[in-house]
């Protein structure tokens, strides 16, 4: 049962009292609902995804479709409802249920409240997982254009805090907090997610990612056997293991190669010497930061031979800062190379979308799986509002540049009146929405929008 909350009366208007009621059902705050569906429907996400779930439960007692389940949740993290505690009150909201395939008003039909969507996520165990990371790795590749060349990868760590008990959380001393550690994997090109792995707290940043770079590039390269591939990390990722995979798949399967920043060390230093004095030099005599540029073969000892190296010799106001990056393109000049590798902090604005706007650290179950399954769910959001922001972007610039949480506060967050007959389910949007045009065009695509008196 829904629970009631108390009428409010309040008295800054000069003439009658404004009395504010909170009990009007065919009303919800989440009208852009239905654009979300109509995305999700354009490119089966939710369905995909669905398509992977083990159900063994009962078929004669479900009242809920495992796609149905997967559509409340990943709506509901887009929406900004990233809880399931939050269902308890969605699972009756008449535009949720209907984008969900629920009857609008129907009393008694309300989707999955909190506890059936804590026990679908508990359902899902290893293979599920593993059927669910390939699969978004798959469809990625599928959706990549036909004439793509080329591909850059962009791999990144991020702490995931956790709380309580959770099953594989550990202290780390680095991020100074027992957490999670999960593995990401951008398309630098468009900011597609193209995978997510979620890791033990206390693992390093490269473990696993070079099964995952091996999988994921022999499926583009199938597809695209003559595209270019580049990968992107920083000096977490820069172990021989990873760097030798790379190269291996170069080998296998050629145009595979790698920019990965590189930890500095005494004979870095004394190989960068002159380019820092130089940068010094500069530094003096202008009164305003100065950069060289500078490369080099360098073999760590734990390397099998030598690589290139590229140092950005750096002095400013505080002080001498070198950085250096290791990268098998040895065929540009040396700035070009180490900017092309700075374009990797694109991918720190992303992994914000994923957790501040869709709240992918939200991983409170006690149990491992579940946790795992909770951050796929988030992918999926992930890729929903990704794609609707692309299709924003063919008719608004600004939001087409807007970060997700300001992309559901101007386009996804729109009162709307609900109302059902034996012939329709009606939605009322407000005559004053300010994105109204973009909103029926996204709806409806190819019609024109309706005038307004």
């Amino acid at each position: 049962m829904t629970q009631c909350t108390s009428q409010l009366s309040l008295g800054f208007h000069p003439d009658l009292p404004v009395v504010v009621e909170f009990d009007a059902p065919e009303i919800s705050s989440d009208g852009g609902a239905l654009l979300l569906r109509q995305v999700d429907d354009s490119l089966g996400l939710t369905a995909g995804f669905a398509a992977c779930l083990s159900d063994d439960r009962d078929p004669l007692r479900c009242l809920h479709s495992r796609h149905e389940q997967t559509r409340q949740r990943v709506f509901q993290i887009a929406l900004g409802y990233e809880d399931c505690n939050d269902a308890d009150r969605l699972r009756h909201d008449p535009l949720l249920k209907t984008v969900c395939d629920r009857a609008a008003l129907a009393a008694g039909e309300g989707l999955s409240s909190q506890p059936t969507l804590s026990r679908f996520e508990g359902a899902q165990k290893g293979m599920t997982l593993r059927r669910l990371v390939r699969h978004l790795e798959n469809s990625y590749v599928a959706e990549l254009p036909a004439d793509t060349q080329v591909i850059v990868l962009d791999l990144d760590a991020t702490a995931d805090e956790t709380h309580g008990a959770q099953q594989l959380s550990f202290f780390s001393g680095f991020y100074d907090q027992f957490i999670y550690h999960p593995l990401l994997v951008f398309d630098s090109g468009s900011g597609q997610l193209i995978s997510a792995i979620l890791r033990p707290g206390k693992v390093h940043a490269s473990r696993g990612a070079s099964g995952v770079l091996r999988r994921l590039i022999r499926k583009i390269k199938r597809r695209f056997p003559q595209a270019q591939i580049a990968v992107r990390a920083d000096s977490g990722f820069c172990t021989p293991t990873l760097l030798a995979t790379l190269e291996n798949l170069d080998v296998e399967l050629g145009d595979v190669d790698y920019l990965f920043g590189l930890p500095k060390n005494p004979v870095l230093l004394r190989h960068a010497h002159s380019a820092m004095s130089l940068a010094q030099d500069l530094y003096r005599r202008k009164g305003s930061k100065a950069q060289v540029f500078a490369s080099f073969f360098y073999a760590a000892g734990s390397w099998p031979r030598q690589r290139f190296v590229v140092a950005k010799a750096e002095h400013g106001a505080l002080g001498a800062n070198p950085r250096f990056l290791v990268t098998s393109l040895c065929g540009f000049p040396p700035d070009i190379l180490y900017h092309a590798y700075c374009e990797r902090g694109q991918c720190e604005n992303l992994i914000k979308d994923l957790k501040n706007a869709l709240q992918a650290d939200r991983l409170s179950c006690s149990a491992f799986p579940a946790n795992f399954f909770r951050l796929l769910l988030h992918a999926l959001a992930y890729r929903l509002l990704h794609a609707l922001r692309k299709r924003v972007a063919e008719h608004s610039a600004e939001l087409g540049r807007a970060q997700f949480d300001t992309l559901r506060l101007r386009l996804l967050k729109v009162a709307a009146w609900v109302s059902q007959s034996v012939r329709r389910i009606l939605v009322r949007l407000p005559k004053a929405f300010p994105y109204a045009e973009i909103f029926h065009h996204l709806c409806a695509p190819g019609l024109a929008p309706p005038t307004t008196a």
